[in-house]
């Protein structure tokens, strides 16, 4: 088997890469978090006088909408938090 020429990544190289792909995750975090916000807004009533407006779907859709909202965020969630783990960890070796 032949070795590998490539030098191993220094700990200021790890906290870098760690860096941009917090950046990342965190950008798709956000991503998801403006779907909440605009169902949010898709259920508060602008104007609480009439005409009221009238909405043409079932609880169940919004059900469907929340749930699939939802699974969204845990999943841009979970990289974030692992994209902070490796950033310390690399950040704990560059330190020490």
């Amino acid at each position: 088997m032949a070795k590998s020429n490539r030098a191993p990544v220094s700990p200021l190289r790890k906290a870098s890469l760690s860096a941009v792909q917090l950046d990342d995750d965190f950008c798709n975090l956000k991503r998801a978090l403006r779907a909440v916000t605009c169902l949010e807004g898709l259920l508060t009533p602008i104007y609480l006088t009439p005409p009221h407006e009238q909405f043409s779907f079932e609880p169940g859709d919004l059900r469907a909408l929340v749930a699939v909202i939802n699974a969204e965020v845990v999943r841009c969630t979970e990289p974030v938090d692992a994209s902070i783990r490796s950033l310390r960890k690399a950040l704990k070796h560059k330190v020490h």
